[in-house]
C-alpha cells in the first residue's frame, strides 16, 4: 500500500533523538502529499512518528548526513560485495499530538513513550503543523475569569520556506514577563519590536471597551519609532539638544522624582560625610521642612545655642556674635520656623552692627539687653513649635517621595548645613562646600536639562508627570520616550529615574489591582544602560542597571514587563536575561554572543540555534514559553515602519546630493555664524603664516624634552 507521507523508518533511538534512515525514493526535498506538497527531507522539516492510540511523537528534522554500507549479491559464487550509499538524518524530538477531533490535535511538550525501531517517519500534515504552530498555549487565566477567551493567538510570522504555517505565540506570556529580542545590527530587531508592538494595537485595542488603559513605553535611543507608531503630521519634530519627547512634545525627567539614593549618586557625594546631609536636606525640599524627627533635633539644638550665647553675652566679644547668630538661625530654620519670622528678623537687625566691627571700634557688644530680649522672642517661638509637634504625627514624606519643589530651591542650598549636628557642621563644612559645587555645575551644564526645565514645561506635580506620559483620555497607548539627543552620560539616569518610578507606581497599588492595566517598557539598545555590573562602571550605569534588574526580577507581580532590545546579548546585565521567558534570535556573528545566547536557553533549541550565523534580515530563531516549540521563523512586517533603513551607498553617491552639515549643527547647537566660519571662509595667508611659526616653535621645543 503506498504511503505518500512515509520517507524512511527509525533506525536508533538515543535519549530524544533519532536516527531515520531514507528511503530510496526520498530524494526530493519537498514531497507530494494529499495535502498538497510539503518540505520532507530538508533542515527544519517536521516528522511524525506513530506511536499507537492516535497518537503522534513529533520532531524536526536537524542533521543530513550520507554513509556508505555493503550489499552483498545474490549470486554465491561472487565473492565481491558493492557499497551503495545510506542515507541518515537526525531527527530532534519536540513532544508528542493527540487527535481529539476530524482534523483536530492537541500538543504536549511531554513525551512518555519513545518510537521504536523500525517506526515509520513520516511528513507530518498541516492539520498536526496548524495544531503545534498556530495553537499557542494558553497562558495567565484571571481568577474566576467567565468573560470570554482571556488570551490570544497572536500572528509573529511564518515559517521560514513555508508560508502555509503561520507561527503564534500566547500574548499573555509573551507580554506579561520580560522578552529579549537580539541581533547584529540591520538583522531586523526594530522591525521586530514594531510588528509586535503593532499587533497590540491591532488585537488588544481593537474593540475594546470604553475605559480600557495598555500603556508600553519604548526608550527610543536612536529616534527611529516615531515613524512606526505616531500619526503622520507628528512624525517629524525639531529635536534640540539635550532635550527629551514624548510622541514629539518636549518631555521633563524632573530631579523631584529621584529619590535619595539616585540624588546621591548624580552629585558624587561621598557615603561617610555627604550623603547623610544630603538626604536630609531633598527630604526637606520635598516636604517643605525637614522630617519630624531631624526637626525636634535642631529646635533642641537652637534652644541650646540660645541659652550659651545669652549666658556669654556679657563677656562676649563683637567678632563672636555674627556666627553664633548664625548658628541659631540655622537650626532654626533647619527645624521648621522660617527665616522670615519676626523674632529672626528682629535678631538678625539687632546683631547687625556687628559683623562690620573693626579695628577702629569698640570691642564690646552693642546693646546686649535689646539682644538678650530678641533671643528670648526667638526661644519663645522655638519652644512653642518643640510643645506643639508630635513626633507620631511625622509626615510619610520622605527624599524618596516624587513631590514637586521649585526649580530655583536647588540653589538655595544653606539648609545643607542645618542637616549637619551642631557639633559635625563645622567639621564636614569643607565637604559641604565640594557638594554646592556640584550642584551648581550640574544646574549650570545643559546636558543636564532635562532634568531641571519641569518649571518651563509647566510639570508642577506627579500627576503632570504621568499625564505627560500619555495617562490622559485618548493618549496613544504606545508612548515613544525620544532619548536620542541625550549626552551619553545623561542616558543610564534617564533611564534609571524612567524605570525605577513606573516600577514603584506599581508597588503603591493595592494587591488585588496590581495584575489590572498592565505596562511593558521597551528596552532599545539595551546594552547602553543595562550592561552587567563591572569594578568600575559609572554611577549612572550601576543605577540604571540595579533599576531593570529589579523590573526583571519583580515587575511580573506588579503588572510590568520588559521587552530587551539589544545587539550584544553577552553585554547586557545577566540578571535581566536570566529572567526572559522568550527569545526571538536575529542573525548573531559574535562567538561571545552567541555562546552567551547557548548557555541560557533551552536545550531543544541548541541545534536550531547552529543557524542563527545565516539567518536572513527579518528572520528569528523564536522559543520560549510563549510558543510550544522552537521554531526558524519570518517576523511579519509591521504596516508601519521604523527608520531603520540600511543606507545603499552606490545608489546614494552617485547622487548630486551634499551631506546637511547645517541640519546637523544646528541640531548639535552649533551658532550658525560659528558654524560659517568654520566652514565657509578660507585660512587667511597672515593666519597660515603665524600658526607655521607656532608650529615650528613647538617642534623646537619639544626637541629639548628629554622624553
Amino acid at each position: 500500500m503506498e504511503q505518500p507521507r512515509v520517507i524512511g523508518h527509525v533506525v536508533a533511538v538515543s535519549g530524544f533523538r533519532l536516527k531515520v534512515e531514507l528511503s530510496a525514493e526520498a530524494k526530493s526535498s519537498s514531497r507530494a502529499t494529499p495535502d498538497g506538497v510539503q518540505r520532507a527531507v530538508a533542515i527544519n522539516s517536521y516528522l511524525t512518528f506513530d506511536l499507537g492510540a492516535g497518537t503522534h511523537a513529533i520532531g524536526v528534522l536537524s542533521d543530513l548526513e550520507a554513509r556508505e554500507s555493503y550489499d552483498p549479491t545474490t549470486d554465491e559464487e561472487l565473492t565481491l560485495q558493492l557499497t551503495k550509499p545510506r542515507r541518515v538524518a537526525s531527527v530532534q524530538l519536540l513532544g508528542t499530538v493527540r487527535q481529539s477531533g476530524k482534523g483536530r490535535w492537541n500538543f504536549d511538550t511531554g513525551i512518555t513513550v519513545l518510537p521504536t525501531l523500525d517506526t515509520p517517519a513520516e511528513v507530518a500534515n498541516p492539520d498536526i503543523l496548524g495544531c503545534v504552530f498556530g495553537q499557542p498555549p494558553q497562558r495567565n487565566r484571571p481568577e474566576g475569569w467567565t468573560e470570554g477567551e482571556f488570551d490570544f493567538a497572536l500572528e509573529i510570522g511564518h515559517q521560514t520556506g513555508d508560508e502555509n504555517t503561520a507561527v503564534k505565540s500566547s500574548f499573555n506570556d509573551l507580554f506579561s514577563r520580560p522578552l529579549a529580542i537580539v541581533g547584529n545590527t540591520g538583522s531586523g530587531k526594530s522591525y521586530t519590536v514594531a510588528s509586535l508592538l503593532r499587533s497590540v494595537i491591532g488585537n488588544a485595542t481593537a474593540g475594546a471597551k470604553v475605559g480600557a488603559d495598555p500603556h508600553i513605553f519604548i526608550l527610543d535611543i536612536n529616534g527611529e519609532y516615531a515613524s512606526a507608531f505616531l500619526k503622520k503630521e507628528d512624525r517629524v519634530y525639531a529635536r534640540d539638544p539635550n532635550e527629551a519627547y514624548v510622541n514629539g512634545k518636549k518631555w521633563t525627567i524632573p530631579v523631584w522624582l529621584m529619590n535619595s539614593e539616585e540624588i546621591c549618586e548624580w552629585l558624587s557625594a561621598s557615603e561617610q560625610t555627604q550623603q547623610p546631609v544630603l538626604k536630609a536636606w531633598w527630604a526637606y525640599l520635598k516636604a517643605g521642612s525637614v522630617p519630624t524627627q531631624n526637626a525636634q533635633d535642631y529646635l533642641e539644638n537652637a534652644l541650646a545655642s540660645i541659652a550659651e550665647m545669652r549666658g556669654d553675652l556679657a563677656k562676649m566679644k563683637k567678632k563672636e556674635v555674627g556666627s553664633c547668630v548664625d548658628n541659631i538661625v540655622s537650626f532654626a530654620t533647619g527645624g521648621g520656623i522660617t527665616s522670615t519670622a519676626a523674632e529672626i528678623a528682629a535678631l538678625k537687625s539687632i546683631t547687625q552692627r556687628h559683623r562690620t566691627f573693626n579695628s577702629f571700634t569698640t570691642d564690646k557688644v552693642d546693646n546686649p539687653v535689646d539682644i538678650s530680649v530678641a533671643l528670648t522672642n526667638l526661644e519663645k517661638v522655638v519652644e512653642q513649635v518643640l510643645d506643639t509637634d508630635d513626633p507620631a504625627e511625622a509626615s510619610v514624606t520622605s527624599g524618596d517621595t516624587p513631590i514637586y519643589f521649585p526649580r530655583a530651591a536647588l540653589s538655595g542650598t544653606s539648609a545643607l548645613a542645618a542637616a549637619a549636628s551642631s557639633e559635625d557642621a563645622p567639621k564636614i563644612e569643607q565637604f559641604l562646600t565640594t557638594l554646592r559645587m556640584r550642584l551648581r555645575t550640574r544646574l549650570a551644564d545643559r546636558r543636564w536639562g532635562v532634568f531641571t526645565n519641569y518649571d518651563s514645561l509647566s510639570v508642577k506635580s506627579t500627576l503632570d508627570w504621568f499625564r505627560s506620559l500619555g495617562f490622559s483620555a485618548g493618549d496613544s497607548k504606545v508612548t515613544i520616550i525620544d532619548l536620542s539627543m541625550l549626552a551619553h552620560e545623561v542616558l543610564p539616569y534617564a533611564c534609571a529615574t524612567i524605570g525605577r518610578v513606573l516600577l514603584e507606581a506599581r508597588e503603591k497599588l493595592a494587591a488585588s489591582k496590581r495584575y489590572e492595566s498592565p505596562w511593558v517598557i521597551v528596552l532599545e539598545e539595551a546594552h547602553n544602560y543595562a550592561r552587567p555590573a563591572r569594578q568600575d562602571e559609572d554611577r549612572g550605569q550601576a543605577l540604571s542597571r540595579r533599576a531593570f534588574e529589579r523590573v526583571a526580577k519583580e515587575g511580573r507581580k506588579f503588572g510590568l514587563s520588559l521587552i530587551v532590545a539589544s545587539q550584544r546579548p553577552s553585554e547586557i546585565s545577566p540578571t535581566i536575561m536570566s529572567q526572559c521567558a522568550n527569545f526571538f534570535s536575529h542573525r548573531l556573528q559574535n562567538p561571545d554572543d552567541i555562546d552567551h545566547f547557548r548557555r541560557i536557553i533551552p536545550r531543544q533549541a541548541q541545534r536550531l540555534l547552529d543557524q542563527v550565523t545565516v539567518l536572513a534580515s527579518g528572520e528569528a530563531i523564536v522559543f520560549g514559553s510563549a510558543v510550544h516549540v522552537p521554531s526558524r521563523v519570518k517576523v511579519r512586517i509591521p504596516s508601519q515602519e521604523p527608520s531603520s533603513v540600511t543606507s545603499a551607498p552606490f545608489a546614494d553617491w552617485g547622487k548630486a546630493k551634499t551631506f546637511p552639515v547645517d541640519d546637523v549643527l544646528k541640531a548639535w547647537g552649533v551658532p550658525e555664524v560659528k558654524a560659517a566660519e568654520l566652514f565657509n571662509k578660507t585660512t587667511a595667508p597672515e593666519a597660515e603664516e603665524k600658526r607655521t611659526e607656532s608650529v615650528e616653535k613647538t617642534v623646537e621645543l619639544d626637541d629639548d624634552i628629554p622624553f
